[in-house]
């Protein structure tokens, strides 16, 4: 009997893990046909016409390379860049028949707020025949056309770290410089995360089934899909956040450092749970030089390393430069336009952030979801003091993460937007699954409560003990 209960167990969780990696699979190819159906402003959703357009400047001007792109037609793009509006206007008629003649090529864009072309040929362009047979050109860019903007030709995004930069431009280099290679990488990333969040789940409760509240959680956030679906920041630092737990679940706390110095090197806010990281390791009795050096020192060395290509080409004064511009970035309002909304807004939907329209991708979330996770964080003292140590992680990740938001948005920077609320979800999931676990047993909820206040008398007794009761005086006695 015992041996036929244990071979359906084995069975069982089989079943489970089988369904579990079709959920994971399926969510990877909703977020790939969704990647494909938008089509943004000139092929950009959103903030894609930044972080895009930097990475394609990068690998020519960092790394002295440049991705192509050949369409379905067999037609190779390239945008030229003239030193002036006047050069290029003055030309436009020699060239459009320098490229018929020698490269089956034409005009298809004429950009109004910077001084270029976008143009196409059926032949691979001589970049030297063409700059020398035209003054003004300054670049010569192969690859997807740019947004419109003004000097984006030359814009770095220097206010983030580089690191999502380098993953968007490695797989444009690669799979050449199309909408769906910008965002390939985030639906790696977002996959990833996925299958990340299910193993803190498991590995904390020991209940594979759980880990279906994990998949409910995501097919019901739009946001998480949405975000795992185009090239922006976020997506790389709520996979690296939730790397970061994981590693600490696991008592792995150097590479967790690492993992926080990947997400502060996708976007400063990565930097976070670095607090998180020092708080645990205190707890759990680190000497203070250790912790300090796994959770800050760390961290800082992984976010100087990816930052080696900026400092070896613009110096240390002139990368540091742009180090300070972009904590000023962080700690200062932007110009008025997209919805803004408040870091505790974000979990009521308060102005989501809207990124794309037919197909509708927006930052909403499930409000449940996040309403679950805050009050479950009342409970994690309890199950801590229990033995539950590890259950301090995502509560710590998840806390200093909007505490951190928090300090920025009184810092001054109050233009803040729903989307960034997707570093604090995969933490929100964890911890609504711990929620939805402990239904299981309503006994814990009811003896946190009587350990709280059994606490808080205590607390209160010794206070009172501590307080010196004075003398009373003659006339008092009287």
């Amino acid at each position: 009997m015992k041996r036929f209960g244990r071979v359906n167990m084995d069975r069982v969780g089989k079943i489970v893990v089988t369904l579990l990696t079709a959920s994971i699979l399926a969510f990877s190819y909703l977020s790939y046909d969704t990647a494909t159906k938008i089509q943004g402003t000139i092929g950009y959703v959103s903030d894609e016409t930044w972080y895009v357009t930097s990475a394609r400047n990068l690998l020519r001007e960092i790394f002295n390379v440049q991705p192509s792109y050949v369409d379905s037609n067999g037609e190779y793009h390239y945008s030229l860049f003239f030193y002036n509006s006047y050069t290029r206007d003055n030309v436009r008629s020699e060239l459009e028949s320098f490229l018929k003649d020698r490269f089956d090529g034409r005009i298809t864009m004429t950009y109004n707020n910077t001084a270029a072309y976008a143009i196409v040929t059926k032949k691979p362009l001589d970049r030297n025949l063409t700059t020398s047979s035209f003054d003004g050109i300054k670049i010569v860019q192969s690859g997807y056309h740019y947004s419109d903007n003004n000097a984006i030709e030359h814009y770095l995004n220097t206010e983030h770290p580089p690191i999502v930069k380098y993953i968007i431009g490695l797989s444009m280099f690669i799979l050449g410089d199309y909408p769906i290679s910008w965002r390939m990488p985030s639906i790696i990333m977002g996959t990833l995360t996925f299958l990340l969040i299910c193993l803190i789940v498991i590995k904390l409760t020991q209940q594979e089934i759980l880990a279906f509240i994990v998949v409910v959680c995501v097919f019901t956030d739009v946001v998480f899909k949405s975000m795992s679906s185009i090239g922006m920041l976020d997506i790389y630092v709520a996979f690296f956040l939730t790397l970061s737990a994981w590693l600490a679940i696991k008592g792995k706390y150097l590479l967790s450092g690492v993992a926080i110095g990947l997400a502060t090197s996708s976007k400063l806010t990565g930097v976070f749970p670095a607090v998180a990281l020092l708080f645990l390791l205190l707890i759990l009795n680190f000497n203070m030089l250790k912790a300090l050096v796994y959770s800050i020192i760390v961290p800082f060395l992984v976010w100087v390393t990816t930052n080696l290509p900026m400092i070896v080409k613009w110096g240390i004064q002139g990368w540091f430069d742009t180090v300070i511009n972009g904590l000023k970035w962080h700690v200062s309002p932007r110009p008025e336009g997209p919805p803004v909304s408040t870091p505790w807004g974000w979990f009521y939907n308060e102005n989501p952030f809207p990124l794309h329209f037919n197909p509708d991708l927006a930052a909403r979330v499930n409000p449940a979801i996040y309403l679950i996770a805050v009050l479950m964080l009342i409970f994690i003292p309890y199950l801590y003091a229990k033995g539950k140590s590890n259950y301090l992680v995502p509560a710590f990740w998840f806390g200093s993460t909007f505490l951190g938001y928090v300090t920025v948005y009184f810092l001054g920077n109050k233009t803040l937007y729903s989307f960034y609320v997707i570093t604090l979800s995969p933490m929100a999931y964890v911890l609504t699954a711990l929620a939805i676990y402990y239904l299981g047993e309503p006994s814990m909820y009811k003896d946190a409560i009587k350990f709280y206040y059994s606490y808080l008398r205590q607390t209160i007794r010794r206070l009172k003990r501590a307080t010196p009761i004075e003398k009373p005086t003659q006339i008092e006695k009287l």
